[in-house]
């Protein structure tokens, strides 16, 4: 089977390798689509370079990441959701995703072949870890996937697991990857993550069974508690930038295009992309003083309020009671939750993404101008995949008692101002532009306030949740997993049209029906909760 068509979880056959480029696949959220771009040229096992296949399979976990994070990101009210929620989570929503894995689990399984006759354990063990990662991220969007039968050659109709049964198994994996990538005077391998730092991708390995112990929290796992407690008291883990796990883009413009796709989507012929009116009101509105990231993240266009007139309706929702939040003022212009009214021109005047993470521009507030192609750091952002910031906003609510957190050792208000500090530098250094310290004061001042009056640890919880979802801005597959763990932040606002059920799941893709037939195979509904999510039936909306 070639690849520029689906791959399924049937081994398919002669091992097919590509290096990938960096594109992904955006969701109906959007007002423009973009293509996965992928390289056709095939390479067979026996000319196949062992650093190519491992390019291939860093490449392809970097897009599934980013492409599971466009399907959620409308959703979680990063950026706008345009129509339902059923229109934004269709069966054909997780192909991407789903192939990818299966290539990622080929291509490790073929570095393990090399890995006999050759010095290659620290490739496996960078293959291994990926594939792990990529599985969590099946698991945790559509609650199964094929795992012990697939790609296997003698099964033709490979049968899909449980969620619980493979995140047991994947502890397995990421230790037997730890193993390998331990092992001394091997071949050294191209790494566009770590540059070679084996002893960054042992915590990025310690860091992703910890994530997994905070998402399994609501289900018991007896040793959970001394896991993370574990993990805590070797400091082997990701708990400072220099460590963060993160996709580096360029910005190259051709042949490859190497730029960020949010830069693409935005920076060449207009804004495409509307941004959340929900996400933008909070920054700006909800403590006394906005956001200091709200214009790292957001440009805007223009600065005046924007003005409908009898030629130039820019703002169809101006005058209707149902929209909220039509406009939030200040020049930030997008739209609200699920808001499908026709597009006007305005792609020259709604607010877009700034320089962080998209590598566009930083919003200074003074001449700000709709001639954006270009502009910036010309789409030279980054993908934050797991940060210390992320990290640290994990183990607070790790810290807090079970069953709203796992008990560990620890003090939750340090974690919690640790993430908030991680995520300010993190933005501004990336932007090359402090923030004020005055503001950055008054922001953790009035955090730590809330804090410390909170009279429950579920009120305690709902403060972390709300600052790991303003700081996962560019990675929102970390508040929809806490969203459907935790609940909060419970405050996004409501929906213009009436609603589907909130997806607590994405569905099997359409590839797989379409191809393995297995007589057990259905398809879910989008109300079947992952088995870690033990929260009742529609406490999220």
């Amino acid at each position: 089977m070639k690849y520029n068509k689906i791959i399924n979880t049937k081994y398919f056959g002669t091992l097919v390798l590509f290096l990938s480029i960096c594109a992904t696949i955006f969701t109906s959220c959007e007002t423009t689509d973009l293509d996965i771009n992928i390289d056709p040229n095939q390479l067979s096992p026996e000319s196949a370079d062992k650093n190519f296949v491992l390019n291939d399979i860093q490449l392809g976990f970097a897009n599934q990441s980013f492409n599971l994070s466009a399907n959620s990101r409308g959703i979680m009210r990063h950026i706008n959701m345009r129509d339902t929620y059923a229109a934004n989570s269709v069966p054909a929503a997780m192909n991407f995703a789903w192939s990818s894995t299966y290539q990622i689990t080929a291509n490790r399984q073929f570095l393990e072949r090399l890995n006999e006759t050759s010095s290659i354990a620290n490739h496996v063990g960078v293959a291994q870890l990926l594939e792990a990662y990529a599985f969590v991220n099946l698991v945790d969007f559509i609650g199964t996937a094929a795992y012990s039968e697939a790609n296997n050659p003698e099964i033709n109709a490979p049968k899909l697991d449980s969620g619980e049964e493979i995140y047991n198994d994947l502890y397995n994996k990421i230790d037997s990857a730890i193993s390998n990538l331990s092992v001394t005077g091997q071949d050294p391998f191209e790494d566009i993550f770590y540059n070679g730092d084996l002893n960054k991708w042992i915590k990025l390995a310690n860091t992703l069974k910890l994530r997994m112990y905070v998402q399994t929290k609501l289900v018991g796992n007896s040793s959970a508690t001394a896991s993370v407690n574990s993990i805590l008291a070797s400091g082997n883990y990701i708990k400072s930038s220099e460590d963060d796990f993160i996709f580096q883009y360029g910005s190259q413009n051709a042949r490859p295009d190497a730029r960020h796709p949010d830069y693409i989507a935005n920076y060449v012929t207009g804004a495409n992309t509307y941004m959340s009116n929900e996400f933008m009101n909070i920054m700006l509105n909800e403590k006394s003083i906005a956001d200091p990231r709200l214009r790292y993240y957001i440009y805007r266009q223009q600065l005046e309020d924007p003005v409908n007139t009898d030629d130039n309706v820019i703002l169809p929702c101006e005058g209707n009671p149902v929209y909220t939040l039509c406009y939030i003022g200040e020049g930030y212009w997008g739209r609200m939750h699920a808001d499908d009214e026709g597009i006007p021109n305005d792609n020259q005047g709604r607010s877009t993404f700034g320089v962080y993470p998209a590598g566009g521009a930083f919003d200074e507030g003074i001449n700000n101008t709709s001639t954006l192609v270009n502009a910036g750091i010309g789409g030279a952002g980054i993908y934050p995949i797991l940060t210390s910031s992320f990290v640290n906003f994990l183990i607070a609510e790790a810290t807090l008692p079970s069953p709203v957190g796992l008990g560990a050792t620890g003090n939750t208000l340090s974690y919690l101002e640790a993430g908030m500090s991680d995520s300010f530098t993190k933005v501004a250094n990336f932007a090359g532009k402090p923030m004020d310290a005055a503001d950055l004061t008054t922001y953790y001042d009035e955090v730590t306030a809330l804090f410390n009056a909170a009279t429950s640890d579920e009120a305690r919880l709902s403060i972390i949740m709300k600052e790991l979802y303003l700081a996962s801005f560019g990675n929102s597959i970390e508040s929809y997993n806490g969203y459907r763990r935790t609940g909060y932040p419970n405050d996004l606002g409501g929906s213009v049209i009436n609603q589907t059920d909130f997806p607590r799941n994405f569905l099997i893709p359409e590839s797989e029906l379409n191809s393995n037939d297995n007589p057990d195979l259905e398809q879910i509904t989008r109300v079947v909760q992952i088995f870690w999510d033990t929260n009742p039936a529609g406490f999220i909306e």
